[in-house]
Formats: structure tokens, C-alpha cells, sequence
């Protein structure tokens, strides 16, 4: 717990040095006058707050929505009929099952056409080369022409590489055959399904939805001005709307590297184990990013802290004036009004938590009774 005296904080008026007036008959005596000295600050107890090490249970807060880790969306990969639909929204499907089967009037004819094809150039390729070869044998014997062989075995290899390429053909006809039964890339839960039997799809058009509820991952977005209390691995803690006050656990596992443009907040990822599955995609669900690493730590107002140029520092009263001396925060709990500090302050130390301008740094001050 953290502390505040009560009271108010007061300006005491600087003594004024009287100069050849009272009893001097307002003689001046040829000598400089002397500046008045700085003003005393007088702050309330109300005004500070001792450092306390106290326990840290509180946190950054932060909010956001839960979805599994792995999904991923299925899609036809060949324009065609809904032949069948083996599966529905809510089914648990293993990687590899079938979940669908398209028609296969139309690949199946361009699979003939291909195959066809591919013989008519093996043909073509082979009679070209046994021409290329008989040349060959002319050649040799002084019977034919040099620029007359060469023209010759180059159409024996355009031919070649003709039936090379229709093999291609044939192999890309015959994937898209077995692209007709839709198979599930995952093991998981069909979560949408966007096809009925008899529809028809063109390509890469989605048939279903498949997620794993195994692990989730909640996405928070966090103030820039916090995200330096942010670590990997921090864990956090939270409740789930439907779920009352029980509490689940994750832990960091990224952030990212960018501001979002609008809210300058930046995306902060946490995986949640998931083993029951009980939490499900699309839940909303609100905690706090553990401070540090727990334990106890050096406690303040939130009101205590400064922070320029992003620096934090605090104000604090010692040997009868301001101190100014950087802080390094390991946490802040916003809703109880907490700041956790690991250095800068000692136990027992007393900090200014009035919102003084950066003049008061250095000046004499002392806390009134």
C-alpha cells in the first residue's frame, strides 16, 4: 500500500531585504542592492508520498480478442460443380480427410486431351529423330550436306522438347483431377463451411474454414508511451466475458514492430495454452501484463512520475530541495493508481507527487508540519 499525508501545499513568500529604508532613513549608501533569494517552496504532506517496497499484483491493463493460433482457410483450386459435402460447421476433421468432392466431367476430358496430345508429339519426336539420324549416317558418308543434317537434328530436338512440354501439361491436368477431392491441410474444427452440393465455384474460391483451438493467441493493443514495460515472455493475465472472474494465463510471444497509423497503439500477440478448448475464437477478454517479474518492488503514485524526451524521473525532497533523479519502471497498475520502480529511489525516500513545472527542479523546499 502507498500512502499520502494530508494537507495542502503552500507558497512561502521570500524574505525582502530592506535596503536604507526602516531606520535608515532611506539613505543609499552607494552599494548594490542584493537580489532577493529564491523562493522556499512550503509542499503539503498531501503533496508527497514515501517510497514503500510492496508487493507487485497489479499491472499494465489491456483488453482484446481471442482466436486460434492455426487456421486456415480452404479453397477450390479448380472451377467446377459441388459434387458432395461430406462435412459441417462444428465437426473435428484430421489432416488429409476428405471433406468435399468436386465434379470431374470437365478435368477428366481435359486430362484425355492432354494425354492425347502428348502421344501425337512422342510420335512426332521420335520420327524426327530417327530422320535426324539417318542424316547422320548420309552425312558421314559425303552423301549429305552439312547445313542439311544440322536442320534436320535441330527438328528432332524442337520436337523433343515439344513432347517434354506436353508431359508438363499432362502432369498439370492430372493435379488439377485430384485437386477435385477437397482434403483438410489440418487437423481441427470445421468452423465455416461456405458450400452446398450442386453450387458451382470458380477458382480459389473458399469451401471452408478450419481452425485449431489448441493453442490460442489474443491480440492487445498497447499505448506507445507503455510499450517499453513490454517484454517477450511477460505473462498475462485475464478474465473471458462468459467465463465470470476466472482467471487464464498467457505469455508474450510477439510484438510488433509498427504503430498502428490511427490509434498509435502497437499490437502486442500473447499465446494461451488451450488444452480443454474451452476458449474459442472470437471471445473478448480483458487482464493486465504482469509488472516485471513479480514479487516486490519499489512502490509510487502513478502521479510521481515525469517523462521527457522518453526519460521517466521523479521529483524528490532531500537536504531541503527538489532533486530531480531518473527512474527505471518495471510496471504501472493504471486502475489502482500504482507506479512500480526497480532503481532511481531508495525506501523510505519522499517524492513530490504535485504537478510542479520543470522550475521547481532544484529549488529549496521543505514539507510543511
Amino acid at each position: 500500500m502507498m500512502h499520502r499525508l494530508p494537507g495542502r501545499m503552500a507558497l512561502i513568500a521570500p524574505a525582502l531585504l530592506v535596503l536604507g529604508l526602516a531606520g535608515c532613513g532611506g539613505q543609499d549608501d552607494g552599494k548594490p542592492a542584493v537580489a532577493a533569494a529564491p523562493a522556499m517552496l512550503e509542499l503539503a504532506p498531501v503533496d508527497v508520498a514515501r517510497v514503500e517496497r510492496v508487493q507487485v499484483s497489479g499491472g499494465l491493463p489491456v483488453s482484446g480478442s481471442l482466436q486460434p493460433l492455426k487456421q486456415t482457410t480452404v479453397q477450390s483450386r479448380v472451377p467446377a460443380e459441388v459434387s458432395s459435402v461430406l462435412v459441417r460447421e462444428g465437426e473435428r476433421v484430421t489432416a488429409g480427410q476428405v471433406l468435399a468432392r468436386l465434379g470431374t466431367q470437365d478435368v477428366e476430358a481435359r486430362v484425355r486431351q492432354a494425354e492425347a496430345q502428348l502421344a501425337a508429339a512422342q510420335v512426332d519426336a521420335k520420327l524426327a529423330r530417327a530422320l535426324a539420324d539417318r542424316n547422320r549416317e548420309l552425312y558421314e558418308k559425303k552423301y549429305f550436306s552439312e547445313i542439311e543434317y544440322a536442320r534436320s537434328v535441330g527438328e528432332a530436338e524442337a520436337r523433343e522438347e515439344q513432347a517434354r512440354a506436353q508431359q508438363a501439361l499432362v502432369a498439370i491436368a492430372s493435379k488439377a483431377l485430384a485437386d477435385t477431392v477437397v482434403k483438410a491441410p489440418q487437423s481441427g474444427i470445421i468452423a465455416r463451411r461456405f458450400v452446398e452440393p450442386g453450387s458451382s465455384v470458380g477458382m480459389d474460391a473458399r469451401l471452408f474454414e478450419i481452425v485449431d483451438l489448441a493453442e490460442m493467441e489474443l491480440e492487445v493493443p498497447v499505448p506507445a508511451a507503455a510499450i517499453a514495460e513490454v517484454k517477450v515472455g511477460q505473462r498475462l493475465a485475464f478474465t473471458v466475458t462468459g467465463f465470470g472472474e476466472r482467471r487464464f494465463e498467457g505469455v508474450i510471444a510477439r510484438i510488433n514492430p509498427v504503430a498502428d497509423s490511427g490509434t498509435r497503439a502497437i499490437s502486442v500477440y500473447v499465446r494461451v495454452p488451450n488444452p480443454r478448448q474451452e476458449l474459442k475464437g472470437g471471445m473478448y477478454a480483458r487482464g493486465e501484463i504482469s509488472a516485471g517479474a513479480g514479487g516486490q518492488a519499489l512502490g509510487l503514485p502513478l502521479d510521481a512520475l515525469h517523462e521527457t524526451a522518453g526519460k521517466a524521473w521523479v521529483l524528490v525532497l532531500a537536504g531541503g530541495k527538489l532533486e530531480q533523479r531518473a527512474v527505471e519502471v518495471i510496471g504501472r497498475d493504471e486502475r489502482r493508481n500504482r507506479l512500480f520502480l526497480k532503481s532511481g529511489v531508495k525506501e523510505g525516500d519522499t517524492v513530490v507527487v504535485a504537478r510542479l513545472t520543470d522550475s521547481a527542479i532544484g529549488r529549496a523546499a521543505r514539507l510543511s508540519e
